[in-house]
């Protein structure tokens, strides 16, 4: 699963960086369960770190698979100490709870995801509006008032203008150029004086 966005937790930004942690996590738990040969296995109960992981920065079918791989680990240990106090009972405690996590922090962490790409979605639609907006009060309504006045005989204020209208929009594809489309571009430009010529209801002015 790819990253969120940047400025998303880390593990995020950087899924190689979480998948090497987890497998890291992982292998730690492990040879700390085969060095302390505890026969309750009390170090088991720490799968559940490297399992978070794996679900937050992957997904549920990662987390799944991630659970069920610390699942086998533990039912391993099980039957590998039969002197061990923990019944079987005591035994699916340990195993259910990360099951449980990585299924659902998956299911959690891909809702997360699959709610910041709609939000990311509406944001950039509705700086595309904005955008037609200004097109239109920029330079349209320019242009519009310009054939009136030339139509008028005001020769000398059409071409002005004209010349307004041409330096807005080149002004105005500058702007759309260089802004990032999730954050400048979504910026309400409000108190821009209206156009020359045109009333704030974008109808044509007297004189």
């Amino acid at each position: 699963m790819a990253p969120l966005a940047a400025g998303g937790p880390w593990f995020r930004q950087h899924p190689r960086l979480a998948a090497a942690v987890t497998i890291a996590t992982f292998t730690a738990v492990t040879v700390l369960r085969i060095v302390t040969d505890d026969a309750d296995d009390g170090a088991g109960v720490l799968y559940a770190l490297p399992v978070a992981l794996a679900a937050m920065a992957f997904g549920r079918a990662i987390g799944t698979a991630a659970s069920l791989s610390a699942a086998g680990l533990l039912w391993a240990w099980a039957l590998g100490h039969p002197e061990s106090t923990q019944g079987f009972v005591g035994w699916g405690t340990r195993v259910l709870p990360i099951l449980v996590l990585g299924v659902l922090l998956g299911a959690s962490a891909d809702a997360a995801e699959a709610a910041a790409r709609a939000r990311t979605e509406l944001a950039v639609a509705a700086a595309r509006r904005r955008d037609a907006a200004e097109v239109n009060d920029a330079i349209l309504q320019r242009l519009a008032v310009a054939k009136w006045r030339l139509e008028a005989g005001a020769g000398e204020e059409a071409a002005v203008l004209l010349q307004e209208a041409i330096g807005e929009g080149q002004a105005l594809v500058s702007s759309l150029l260089d802004a990032d489309p999730v954050d400048d571009r979504l910026r309400v430009r409000a108190g821009a004086d209206p156009p020359q010529g045109i009333g704030a209801n974008g109808l044509l002015r007297n004189g």
